[in-house]
């Protein structure tokens, strides 16, 4: 028996329906099991009840075994002394108040349904199922389904708005430098993203800035700062290893060497391919945050950036890298991971921090416009009989697994409590 699954039963009310009574015999009435507290203190705040026609208003503390409440020194933490109600799965020790008067306490061993305990116990040990939940599903209406997906969505997008919005207080609240950084991250994919952050952190946005923004500056920057200047000798690699060194010595760049990952992924997402794309891209970055706000669909946003021609110097620097350019485009699949992964959650992140609501949904109508992922997670959901049309409910599906599927938060979660609660007129 877990704690959580018994703040969810005191929670949702799924005792049995009928007369409560307390340990010591006397009848309780619940009006309000009150608001769940995420600091520390009691486990909810503001209950109402009603014990032997008395009215009480105050907080509840939830134990699996009543002699916790001493265990955990409880009696003389002044912050318990506003307790009216001790919720337990077994009574094994009456508890106090530092005043010295007993603590009422409910017992919920005998009056939970065994259905609810039999349903919790299969969505705690579900077995050989890839979720606890799966025997569920196929009786699960699909509005409680698109409901929980909506909301771990919204918790998705949070989560990556507020990796974002730490990088812009780094960057001194300077939103066209938490852009650039964010954009080297998300195309770095999940094996690169780091080092491809640590690059773009060591490359200030202004370096390009006082340099005009010309390709082969920037391609010297960017290659060289990422050390794949070394790894070509031509007549134009050894001329823009010069330039990056006079460079580095001019901005005083910190050199230290990266750690690229260049095993087990596919050949369009080589380091040295994916580090060229960037330099590709930085020039047009001037346009892109503005853009990010005028854009209609990520479609849109992309089409205005498909125009980047290359210089004669920067094109010979490719056939000594032996990187072809048309390698360069930002393909299909690239396009579907940065809508995902940077267009959405920096729209999000912006929208927050602006309190600007429109943004954030702006970001959700961006999802439901690019392909769903195709993953192992949304095969398997797909397997389950939920739909996965759009990024907007493959993310929103990866989340669900990952978050709570996996840490087996069913407690947390509305179809896990509604699993729980079915056939209690929950």
């Amino acid at each position: 028996m877990k704690e959580d699954f018994l703040h969810l039963l005191w929670q949702q009310q799924l005792h049995a329906r009928q007369l409560v009574k307390l340990t010591n015999g006397q009848p309780l009435t619940i009006l309000k099991t009150g608001y769940r507290n995420s600091n520390s203190g009691p486990d909810f705040e503001q209950a109402k009840i009603v014990i032997d026609q008395l009215e009480w208003i105050g907080s509840v503390e939830i134990h699996v075994k009543a002699s916790e409440w001493n265990a955990h020194g409880h009696t003389k933490d002044p912050a318990y002394q506003s307790v009216i109600l001790h919720v337990v799965w077994e009574m094994d020790s009456d508890v106090f108040r530092l005043d010295g008067s007993l603590v009422p306490t409910l017992e919920l061993k005998d009056i939970i349904p065994l259905e609810v305990i039999f349903r919790y116990r299969e969505l705690m040990n579900p077995s050989r199922l890839s979720i606890a939940c799966e025997p569920f599903l196929k009786d699960m209406a699909s509005i409680r389904m698109t409901s929980m997906q909506e909301r771990v969505l919204t918790e998705r997008l949070e989560r990556k708005a507020g990796e974002i919005l730490n990088r812009f207080l780094l960057n001194k609240k300077d939103w066209p430098e938490t852009f650039y950084q964010s954009l080297a991250f998300a195309l770095g994919l999940k094996i690169n993203s780091e080092p491809m952050l640590v690059l773009a952190q060591s490359l200030p946005l202004k370096i390009f800035a006082s340099q005009g923004w010309k390709q082969e500056k920037v391609f010297a920057l960017v290659l060289g700062q990422a050390g794949f200047l070394n790894e070509a000798s031509g007549p134009i690699t050894r001329e823009l290893k010069k330039e990056y060194l006079f460079l580095a010595s001019k901005y005083q760049l910190n050199q230290n060497p990266l750690a690229w990952k260049k095993f087990r992924i596919r050949p369009g997402a080589f380091p040295a391919q994916r580090v060229a794309t960037f330099a590709s891209l930085i020039p047009a970055l001037r346009d892109w945050f503005q853009m990010l706000s005028s854009a209609n669909s990520p479609k849109d946003f992309f089409l205005k950036n498909e125009d980047t021609e290359h210089s004669p110097v920067v094109l010979q620097l490719f056939e000594e890298l032996e990187i072809p350019p048309s390698k360069l485009a930002l393909s299909s699949f690239l396009q579907q991971a940065l809508a995902i992964n940077f267009l959405a959650p920096m729209l999000t992140a912006i929208g927050l921090n602006r309190e600007d609501s429109t943004l954030i949904e702006k970001a959700l109508d961006w999802l439901s416009l690019v392909a769903s992922e195709p993953n192992s997670t949304t095969r398997m959901w797909e397997q389950f009989g939920v739909e996965c049309k759009d990024a907007g409910q493959s993310q929103a599906l990866n989340e669900l697994y990952n978050q709570y599927c996996l840490k087996k938060r069913c407690m947390e979660c509305s179809l896990g409590i509604f699993i729980l609660g079915k056939g209690e007129g929950k």
